[in-house]
């Protein structure tokens, strides 16, 4: 008990000091390291302060620096005062609170209060990130209609500027219970373009900015028409930019990657075709020297990207080629002194894990090792760290080699081109086997070796490695019945199921195998599909 009495002492004694000296020490206490409860009792003392002085006793030292730095400290630092969610609606009515106190002062014939743009700002960031969804949305806009209003009559110190349509823009995005969210502040955006064009508010120029959220919100709105609508969004952005001359609205790289990102996560069937039509106006108009909106290296990704289920769900041999010929265009460009257009190992993964799919090309398992090479050259001859072969690439090649067809003699090519690759991969460090390669690879043994001999001798090589390294999978499991004569996989495992296999050779599986294995012992699943 005395030590709470002293505190409470030493607290009431701390908010003497500030109200005796105020603006130094609220700047210290906004800038210092205090614990958040203690944080948070010091602003809401100060804050209390304020709203209870007679009305029109403010003095100029309170009204431009105490209330708008707590009003910044309120809006500003949630994070700092350890407010959740739960008690953001406590801090945008507090924010607005000083606010109101600022107006109320300069009626009572306070001469020095002048509620500004940046106070207004305040309150709508303070409701923007209070968690209060809808709610706080349209109290963001109604303080933005507000401010022009005000300044329409001739209030020139609440003139919103960017920054208040971009708040309230910012507020409609994040109403998470809002379902026509990315509509409302499409409207924001169509209010702040109508009120720069009639003349009414000159610092109300539509910029890029503004519309790069309500692009994302499309794009990841779920909506079967969200790409239609963020399509929409880019050609007024264009509009805005070629007929109104407005040049600080036209879209830029970033827009349109959103608009085709929007269109490879709609699962539309012509996603592909659109996000290649869009990615080729990109590069023609980068070609005529427009350098606003040249594909960059996640243009290039989501290009690759969108021929994926043309690849995997539908089989399409021209796939792989397509996906080829788009990466051989952006490591020329990157060749050519492009840093943009710096290629990474996804965007080979993507390409060789195509080219692995496409069985039905002659000599697919080629094409594969050929992108893993020209990625090899691009990591240690152009030293362009970010595509750094991975062990990805190297079990895709396998695997590509592993599902070659046709005869003894390819097949033997295709085995001899898949033990290279093993090897490689083993000799170094970040491309070390894991257990999806060993099981590609005894899936090769199997199905390209012809002689019981040799097939046996490689198998009960790999086996020892695939063991000894903790990578026995069930993949790997099942195709070395496949890889090995009966008599030498009852000396290798005997009657075990893999469930009864040691630990040891199963301790560096992937988490997700060990969690398909589980669930499969446990009987919750089916049979894994381990492919042809």
């Amino acid at each position: 008990m005395p030590m709470k009495r002293g505190r409470a002492a030493l607290f009431t004694f701390a908010s003497t000091v500030i109200i005796a000296h105020r603006t130094p020490v609220v700047h210290a206490y906004i800038t210092s390291g205090l614990p958040p409860h203690t944080h948070r009792a010091f602003l809401r003392k100060l804050t209390d302060d304020m709203h209870h002085r007679p009305i029109g006793s403010l003095s100029p030292e309170d009204i431009m620096n105490t209330c708008p730095m707590l009003m910044s400290a309120w809006a500003e630092a949630p994070e700092k005062l350890n407010l959740s969610s739960d008690n953001g609606r406590e801090r945008a009515l507090a924010v607005e609170g000083l606010l109101k106190r600022m107006i109320d002062e300069r009626k009572a014939g306070n001469t020095e209060a002048i509620a500004k743009t940046e106070d207004y700002n305040a309150v709508m960031k303070a409701w923007s990130m209070s968690g209060e969804g809808s709610k706080a949305a349209l109290r963001a806009e109604q303080i933005l209609i507000q401010m022009q209003d005000l300044y329409a009559a001739g209030d020139k110190h609440v003139q919103p500027n960017f920054e208040s349509f971009q708040i309230a823009i910012e507020a409609w995005i994040r109403a998470s219970d809002e379902p026509n969210a990315a509509a409302r502040a499409q409207q924001i955006i169509e209010y702040m373009t109508n009120t720069y064009k009639s003349g009414a508010n000159d610092l109300a120029k539509p910029h890029t900015q503004c519309f790069i959220p309500v692009l994302k919100a499309w794009a990841t709105s779920r909506k079967i028409e969200g790409p239609i609508m963020a399509e929409h969004l880019i050609m007024w952005m264009q509009q805005l930019q070629f007929q109104e001359e407005i040049d600080t609205a036209g879209p830029d790289t970033l827009c349109f990657n959103i608009v085709m990102s929007s269109w490879l996560k709609s699962g539309d069937i012509t996603s592909e075709k659109r996000i290649r039509q869009i990615f080729e106006y990109m590069d023609s108009s980068s070609r005529k020297g427009n350098d606003v909106i040249k594909p960059d290296s996640s243009s290039y990704n989501i290009a690759i990207s969108s021929i994926s289920p043309a690849v995997k769900k539908h089989y399409d041999m021209g796939g792989a080629r397509r996906a080829d010929k788009i990466l051989s265009r952006l490591e020329n460009g990157y060749l050519n002194g492009d840093e943009s257009l710096r290629p990474d190992t996804i965007i080979y993964n993507q390409v060789i894990d195509y080219w692995a799919k496409t069985q039905s090309v002659r000599g697919h398992f080629l094409k594969a090792r050929c992108v893993l090479d020209r990625q090899i050259r691009m990591f240690s001859e152009e030293n362009v760290r970010k595509c750094r072969p991975d062990v990805t690439g190297y079990t895709s090649v396998i695997a590509a080699c592993a599902s070659t067809y046709g005869t003894a003699k390819e097949k033997r090519h295709a085995f001899d081109m898949a033990h290279q690759t093993f090897m490689e991969s083993c000799a170094t460090k970040y491309t070390q086997p894991n257990d999806v390669t060993y099981g590609v690879m005894f899936k090769a043994v199997g199905r390209l070796l012809g002689n019981k001999d040799e097939k046996d001798r490689y198998g009960r090589t790999l086996f020892q490695l695939c063991s000894d390294d903790g990578c026995l999978g069930e993949m790997a499991f099942m195709r070395i019945k496949d890889a090995i004569s009966k008599d030498l996989y009852t000396e290798l495992i005997g009657e075990k199921t893999y469930e009864e296999l040691p630990e040891e050779w199963k301790s560096n599986v992937t988490k997700r195998q060990k969690r398909d294995d589980t669930r499969k012992s446990s009987g919750k699943t089916g049979q894994q599909n381990l492919g042809p």
